[in-house]
């Protein structure tokens, strides 16, 4: 570089120091007349955000009972879906109507919530795994509770 070129490349660094100098002190002078913020936030504030987003707000001590209560419902399912076969009735018919437009997924949670199988997530991998989703017809089907995978999806096929 040049000895003209170091020239002004050191006034060009003088001037924009100078500027920025003056913008520095001039808007600082500004905030000290500016009024202050109130950046305190009420509870109808926060009722009202929860309120536009759709949310609630629930107290501790709620918050604990409703905790609660999931963990008893959850151990009672657990313990109802660990019950023996014996205990459950095994003759107990069910018919079952595969409509068009279901789809295996369907057909295996209905199965789960009238008790005839006992996963859902189970027999439609079974049934997937099986290349039987795509032979299933529609109808009305009589099965028996307590039926395994197989034999369900034989009277499904056939």
């Amino acid at each position: 570089m040049s000895k003209k070129g170091l020239q002004s490349f050191a006034a060009g660094m003088i001037l924009s120091t100078s500027v920025l100098a003056a913008t520095y002190f001039i808007s600082n002078s500004n905030e000290k007349t500016a009024a202050p913020a109130n950046n305190e936030v009420s509870e109808n504030d926060i009722k009202e955000f929860l309120i536009k987003s759709g949310q609630t707000a629930v107290d501790t001590k709620e918050y604990d009972e409703l905790i609660a209560f999931k963990e008893t419902t959850l151990i009672e399912k657990q313990k109802q879906a660990e019950a023996p076969l014996e205990e459950k009735p095994q003759n107990e018919k069910y018919t079952l109507k595969i409509v068009e437009g279901m789809n295996t997924g369907d057909v295996s949670d209905i199965l789960e919530q009238e008790g005839v199988i006992a996963s859902a997530k189970d027999f439609n991998k079974f049934v997937i795994n099986g290349n039987y989703h795509t032979k299933v017809r529609m109808g009305t089907f009589e099965l028996t509770k307590g039926m395994s995978f197989s034999e369900i999806v034989n009277v499904l096929v056939k």
